[in-house]
């Protein structure tokens, strides 16, 4: 009875032993499997997956306002695309929205950083960085850059139609969001219970959607809210024509209204990138308008360059060190680099120097820009 008890207990032991292997192994399995989807994920060469992810986090920062977050990813996006492009992994016309929205979203952080003026030529080894806001081609009103930058210009009426269109297409909450702040900017609340509504669908954006149904309880308080009476007092205060190109329009944008200090500086950056001089004699008063605290780089060297300082040998750095624009003086630091750049042009012109060296050095300058990048 003994051993026959002991050799079912045997058994039953075995029996354990081969299910708990058969489970393991069944676990191990579906382990392995999870790992090499998520491994394969990572290293998933298409595009979607590839560039999936940094998109995201773009996207999450220009909803939490975080515009040096916008700055890191749209940078190592690009980084990222530029080493793409280079070693043949993907072509122009396969990411050529992408890229196009995310050079424009770099932009839109710049100015938003206040370095739109200060470093934007330290971008500009980026295809395309030149357009301001993209090329302006018929899907430009689906690229939510394209709304960032017209809520900015305070073109509102462009900006919700620029926004609707987007969510109609993608079906994107963030669109509808955009959509939403806009409405309340302008105050053109009819349509917005059925909006919020719809942007309370989504999970994330829940608890924002009954933040605007709690402001829209009480327009009033809307309207004498400090934030959208400044909003909209940065609107146009004549009218002016405004286009899809809206790189020609911007010019225009800033003398509808004058305190539109982005609109001045997307209006600058234009002009610097067109190489129009006609411009700068209007700088010393608006820099004094808008209370620098320092020129912006670029605009230090549009005017070294305007008033041929390096040049010009009757121009010496006493002069242009003691000489205010707007109350300003130029900074040490960028006259001394616009002398070695006078110099060190001299040098290429006279094969002294590489064309390489040279472009890694100054390319981030107004001054190569000027002398050296054909217009695009």
């Amino acid at each position: 009875m003994k051993n026959f008890l002991l050799k079912k207990f045997r058994v039953k032991r075995k029996r354990r032993i081969k299910k708990s292997f058969w489970y393991g192994g069944i676990f191990v399995l579906l382990a392995l499997g999870f790992g090499l989807y998520q491994f394969t994920s990572v290293f998933d060469r298409s595009i979607e997956t590839r560039y999936e992810r940094i998109i995201a986090k773009v996207n999450d920062a220009i909803d939490r306002h975080d515009w040096h977050d916008i700055l890191l990813h749209s940078n190592k996006i690009l980084h990222v695309i530029t080493d793409d492009l280079a070693t043949g992994k993907v072509t122009e016309s396969q990411i050529g929205s992408l890229w196009q929205e995310l050079v424009v979203l770099l932009k839109y952080a710049l100015a938003h950083t206040g370095e739109l003026l200060e470093n934007f030529f330290s971008y500009s080894h980026y295809h395309g960085f030149q357009n301001l806001v993209g090329k302006q081609e018929s899907h430009i009103f689906l690229l939510r850059a394209s709304y960032l930058f017209l809520a900015d210009m305070e073109l509102h009426s462009m900006a919700l139609a620029s926004a609707f269109n987007q969510f109609e297409v993608w079906e994107n909450p963030h669109a509808l969001n955009d959509f939403i702040r806009s409405s309340l900017i302008v105050g053109d609340y009819g349509p917005l219970e059925t909006f919020i509504n719809r942007l309370e669908l989504s999970p994330k954006w829940r608890k924002q959607a009954r933040t605007y149904r709690a402001m829209l309880a009480d327009t009033a308080k809307i309207n004498a809210d400090p934030y959208y009476i400044h909003r909209r007092s940065l609107g146009p205060q004549r009218d002016f024509l405004a286009s899809w190109n809206f790189d020609y329009s911007i010019s225009e944008l800033h003398f509808a209204n004058p305190n539109n200090q982005r609109a001045f500086e997307y209006a600058v950056a234009f002009i610097l990138v067109s190489k129009m001089d006609d411009f700068f004699p209007k700088i010393e008063a608006l820099l004094e308008k808008f209370d620098y605290e320092h020129i912006p780089r670029h605009l230090e060297e549009a005017i070294l360059g305007s008033i041929g300082y390096g040049w010009n040998a009757d121009i010496s750095r006493e002069m242009i060190m003691s000489r205010t624009f707007g109350g300003l003086t130029i900074r040490p630091e960028t006259i001394f680099r616009h002398e070695n750049f006078v110099h060190h042009f001299a040098m290429l012109q006279q094969g002294q120097l590489s064309e390489n060296w040279f472009r890694e050095t100054y390319q981030d300058t107004y001054q190569y820009h000027y002398l050296l990048r054909p217009l695009e």
